[in-house]
């Protein structure tokens, strides 16, 4: 079962012939499943903590991937959200490392951050594959500019296999204050005076633009829930289509 897997992918050595990194594009694949994201979310198990620290797997871009697949699956449930925020999950660390770098920040920045992102060492390098870079601002941009929003045709989701899970932590308004009370931006800040591959900059761009947005008004706070005229999902669409092509 998903639990025996979850073992495997996490024990080192558990295959002295084989990596099994791949292990975690399928971890990927099955959390697409209603049934597999339950037993990963399950509040018994942990079965989803013992993958957080894979985001930073430096011995394999396609481990790092499929982990981050995995955990963008399970935070399309906006009830898990406060959950996987919390001290029980605790997420946001494990999803900011992978665009920290060494910058020296100021005192007061440094202690607003999460514990594990204060003070990174002169050494600290941010995520090698563009790609992934990318993969982990572009649900963020989703609901900046195009949000997964609910309408006559049901719930939209990302192209994307990889798409990150952040954004959707940011759909609800307790996600987005945790956001800011985290200091998210500081690191989004340093990470787009970095980046140099055009497409990641403007995903970048566009994130920044939820994070230092207003709040939406009275009755949008859950952009999960938020229902769109067809017309306007139409043009959603259009313009995700022209994005893909680019």
């Amino acid at each position: 079962g998903l639990p025996a897997l979850v073992e495997a992918f996490c024990t080192q050595g558990y295959n002295r012939r084989a990596k099994l990194h791949y292990l975690g594009p399928l971890l990927a694949n099955l959390s697409q499943l209603p049934e597999a994201r339950r037993e990963l979310l399950s509040r018994d198990r942990c079965l989803l903590q013992r993958l957080l620290p894979f985001t930073q797997h430096q011995a394999s871009t396609v481990r790092r991937g499929g982990v981050i697949g995995t955990l963008r699956n399970c935070c399309f449930d906006h009830c898990n959200h406060e959950w996987l925020l919390g001290d029980a999950v605790d997420i946001l660390p494990f999803l900011l490392l992978p665009l920290a770098g060494p910058e020296e920040l100021t005192e007061e920045e440094n202690e607003g951050l999460p514990v594990d992102l204060q003070y990174l060492p002169e050494d600290k390098k941010r995520e090698e594959d563009p790609d992934i870079r990318k993969m982990v601002l572009e649900t963020l941009l989703l609901v900046g500019k195009r949000p997964l929003l609910a309408g006559k045709g049901g719930a939209r989701r990302p192209k994307s296999p990889l798409l990150s899970c952040r954004a959707q932590l940011t759909a609800t308004k307790s996600g987005r204050r945790t956001f800011k009370e985290k200091n998210v931006y500081t690191i989004v800040r340093e990470f787009h005076k970095w980046e140099q591959e055009p497409p990641v900059r403007a995903a970048c761009e566009r994130l920044v633009q939820v994070l230092v947005g207003d709040e939406p008004e009275r009755g949008m706070e859950n952009l999960m829930e938020v229902e769109i005229p067809q017309d306007v999902e139409e043009e959603f669409r259009r313009a995700d289509g022209e994005e893909q092509e680019r």
